[in-house]
C-alpha cells in the first residue's frame, strides 16, 4: 500500500483522501438520520401557564419531550403521542388557569367553611370558562363570580352577578346571540342570578353586553342598535330585489327608518248595566241594600182625615242601592314600531317614467310602505342625475338670469371650448418638442461621425491627388483618343 501510494500522483491522492472523507460523512449522516428520534407534536398553540403544566407533569413521568415555537409548542417521540396526551387528560391538570370541581377530589377534612366556600366558588369559576372556551371563536376565557355573603340569621341585600372576560381569535367576533347564550349559560349555572346582571366584556375592555334601557345610561344606543338592526333588514329585502331583476351592481338602495321608541298604557273603565230577561224592563242591577221609613200623622186633627183610624202614616220612604258590573281594559303600547319609512333607490339604466312608477311599487311591497304613515319610496336613474336635460326651447346664449350672468348650462360649451383648446396646444408643443429632440439627435450623430473619420496628412494628400491626376491622365480603353 505504502508503493501504491508513492506512485499516486499529487492530484489522485488529494482525490482518494476527499472520496474517503465524503464516504465517512454520508454514512454518519445516515445512521444519524436513521436512528435519531422523531419527535411530533403533542399539543401546540398553548399559553405559556399551561405549558408549564404540562411539561412539569411530563418530567414527572419522565417523558422526553422538545419546546418549538418559543415554548407554544410540545413536542414528544412519535411512539408516546398518544399514550402521553390520555395521561395527561386523565390527570385533570388545570388548564387555561381554571380548577373545575376536581379540587374536591383530595379534600382534607379539617378544611373550614370558608375554605369549602371559596373552593366551591373557583370550581364553578373553572367549570364555565372551561364550557365557554368550547367556543370556536374565544381564545381564552376568564369568570368572576360575586356571591354575597349569606348565613341562618342574614339575608344577603345584595344580587349575585358574574362577569366574563373573552379573548378572541384573530379576525374572529361573537354574534349577538352568541353573547345572550353566554349570558344565560352563568345564569342558569348559578343560583339567583339573570341574565341581565352577567357582563361580557372582550381582550380590549370594550363591554359586549348592553345594559336596559331603564337604566337610562345606555338607552339611546339601545335605540340605535334597534334603528340600525331594522334598516339593515329592510336593505337586506330591496338589495335583493334589486340584484335578481337588474344583476349584482346595477342598483343601490338606502332605507331609513324612524321608530316608536315610547311606550305608553292604556286604561278603560265602562260601567255595564245589569241584564235583564224582559227587553221592554228597564235595566237594573243588583239590589245590595234595601232602606224604608215612614212617617206618622203628629196632629190631632189628622184624625177625620185619617177616616176615624188614628196611627194612619201620612208619608213613606224607600231608599235601594244597586250594585252594577264594571269592566277595566288596560292597553300596553310596545316601543320599536315603525313610526315613518323612506327608502331611495338608485338604478344605472335608463328608465321611463312608467318603468319608474312600476319599480317604486315592488319595492313599495317588498319593505311594506304605508302611504298613510307618511312612507316615501323614490326610484331615479343614475343616468338621468349624471347628465340632465336641458330645459327645451332654450339656448346656451339665452340660459342666463336676469343679471346676464351664464348659468351652468351656458358655461358648459364654453368651459367644453377652452379645454379641448388647452389640450391642442399641449399636444402641438409636445409635437415641437420631439421635432427639435430628433434634430438635436441628428446633429449630434453627424458630427460624432465626421470626428470619428480619420484625417489625411499633406503626404498622403498629396499621394492620393497624383492618383486621381494619372487616372485622369489615363485615356479609356472604349475612346483611346480622349484625352483629359
Amino acid at each position: 500500500m505504502r508503493e501504491t501510494w508513492k506512485r499516486l500522483a499529487p492530484q489522485a491522492r488529494v482525490g482518494l483522501i476527499a472520496g474517503a472523507v465524503l464516504i465517512v460523512t454520508l454514512m454518519a449522516g445516515l445512521g444519524f438520520w436513521a436512528y435519531r428520534t422523531d419527535y411530533q407534536v403533542l399539543f401546540s398553540e398553548v399559553a405559556p401557564a399551561d405549558a408549564a403544566a404540562m411539561t412539569a407533569e411530563l418530567e414527572k413521568l419522565k417523558t422526553p419531550y422538545q419546546l418549538a415555537d418559543g415554548g407554544a409548542t410540545i413536542l414528544v417521540p412519535r411512539d408516546l403521542v398518544y399514550k402521553t396526551r390520555l395521561k395527561l387528560m386523565g390527570k385533570e391538570l388545570p388548564l387555561h388557569g381554571a380548577v373545575g370541581f376536581e379540587v374536591f377530589n383530595n379534600a382534607d377534612f379539617g378544611m373550614t367553611e370558608f375554605v369549602q366556600k371559596v373552593n366551591y366558588q373557583r370550581a364553578i369559576q373553572g367549570e364555565l370558562t372551561r364550557t365557554i372556551l368550547a367556543i370556536e371563536e374565544i381564545q381564552a376565557a376568564r369568570v368572576h363570580l360575586a356571591l354575597p355573603e349569606q348565613g341562618l340569621f342574614k339575608k344577603a341585600q345584595a344580587k349575585p352577578k358574574a362577569s366574563v372576560t373573552l379573548t378572541m381569535k384573530n379576525g374572529q367576533t361573537l354574534a349577538p346571540e352568541q353573547i345572550a347564550g353566554i349570558q344565560r349559560l352563568v345564569a342558569a349555572s348559578v343560583p339567583d342570578i339573570v341574565s341581565g346582571d352577567v357582563t361580557v366584556l372582550n381582550q380590549h375592555g370594550v363591554a359586549l353586553t348592553r345594559l336596559a334601557p331603564a337604566d337610562g345610561s345606555d338607552a339611546g344606543i339601545n335605540q340605535l342598535d334597534g334603528k340600525r338592526s331594522t334598516e339593515d333588514y329592510l336593505l337586506r329585502k330591496v338589495t335583493q330585489v334589486l340584484e335578481r331583476t337588474y344583476g349584482a351592481g346595477q342598483a343601490v338602495a338606502s332605507v331609513d327608518v324612524a321608530l316608536d321608541l315610547d311606550q305608553s298604557k292604556v286604561t278603560t273603565e265602562e260601567i255595564l248595566p245589569a241584564k235583564n230577561s224582559d227587553p221592554a224592563a228597564s235595566l237594573t242591577g243588583v239590589v245590595v241594600r234595601e232602606r224604608s221609613s215612614a212617617h206618622e200623622a203628629a196632629a190631632a186633627g189628622n184624625t177625620l182625615a185619617g177616616a176615624g183610624k188614628p196611627g194612619t202614616p201620612a208619608s213613606s220612604t224607600s231608599e235601594f242601592d244597586y250594585q252594577v258590573g264594571r269592566r277595566v281594559e288596560q292597553t300596553v303600547s310596545g316601543s320599536g314600531g315603525i313610526k315613518r319609512m323612506t327608502v331611495a333607490v338608485l338604478v344605472k339604466q335608463g328608465m321611463d317614467q312608467a318603468q319608474q312608477d312600476k319599480l317604486k311599487e315592488v319595492v313599495g311591497l317588498a319593505v311594506g310602505v304605508n302611504p298613510q304613515r307618511g312612507d316615501a319610496v323614490v326610484v331615479y336613474s343614475m343616468q338621468a342625475l349624471a347628465n340632465p336635460p336641458l330645459t327645451p326651447g332654450l339656448t346656451p346664449e339665452a340660459d342666463a338670469d336676469a343679471t346676464g350672468t351664464p348659468t351652468a348650462a351656458a358655461q358648459a360649451p364654453a368651459a367644453r371650448t377652452v379645454t379641448d383648446g388647452r389640450v391642442t396646444a399641449v399636444v402641438l408643443g409636445g409635437i415641437a418638442v420631439l421635432v427639435l429632440l430628433a434634430a438635436l439627435a441628428y446633429a449630434l450623430g453627424t458630427r460624432r461621425r465626421a470626428a470619428a473619420s480619420p484625417r489625411l496628412s499633406d503626404a498622403e494628400r498629396e499621394q492620393m491627388l497624383g492618383q486621381v491626376r494619372a487616372w485622369i491622365a489615363t485615356p479609356s480603353a472604349a475612346d483611346p483618343g480622349r484625352r483629359a
